[in-house]
């Protein structure tokens, strides 16, 4: 299996929130947003965000998101996971409904991130929880911590990158909390998906 992060691995440039948030007129807000850091301002940050998707649909949130750049050589790395029969997961604290729209798109097998349940309340995804997560779906899965890579871009992706048997950050500046990710900047998805493939 290959987990991948989203915003900033294979999406490039604008992220999901950033892109929704421009397209309802929330771009000031979003700015400031992105600067948040504690968990209690994040959560607060998502729950003022709800507030704004309140008047639209998931669906036409969703439209806005085909503005979205992804990273080079993801669908061609996707396609050759897929021949190659390896389940591949989108692991994200961004909006689960965009997650498993990209995951639709790209033909990913599992999807999870930050959800927004039917009675408009908030299921909170966070950095750890991907390790978790991920341990979760390998044991119903009847499969391996070791047959797991995994690629991120970000400081959140850390937990996710320490927990796979092997790891890419594709960030521009590797973070020394990383125990054995290999550093490859700004990287071509196929590109890693070969390496993958040829250390198997």
């Amino acid at each position: 299996m290959v987990a991948f992060d989203v915003d900033g691995t294979l999406f490039r440039g604008e992220n999901v929130c950033g892109c929704i948030g421009r397209n309802i007129g929330r771009s000031t807000e979003m700015v400031a947003f992105e600067l948040l850091r504690s968990r209690e301002d994040i959560t607060k940050g998502r729950e003022a965000m709800l507030e704004w998707y309140l008047p639209f649909s998931k669906a036409k949130l969703i439209e806005h998101l085909a503005d979205l750049r992804l990273a080079p050589g993801v669908t061609q790395g996707f396609d050759r996971l897929k021949a190659a029969g390896i389940k591949i997961a989108l692991v994200s604290i961004t909006w689960q409904f965009a997650v498993e729209w990209l995951a639709t798109e790209l033909g990913a097998d599992y999807a999870v991130g930050t959800g927004w349940r039917e009675d408009d309340t908030l299921s909170h995804f966070w950095p750890e929880d991907k390790a978790i997560y991920l341990n979760s779906l390998l044991a119903e899965l009847k499969m391996t911590q070791t047959s797991l890579a995994a690629v991120g871009d970000s400081y959140g992706d850390i937990p996710m990158l320490n927990f796979a048997s092997r790891s890419y950050f594709v960030g521009e500046t590797r973070p020394q909390e990383l125990l054995h990710s290999e550093h490859w900047a700004d990287a071509n998805i196929e590109d890693i998906v070969l390496d993958i493939l040829a250390r198997r």
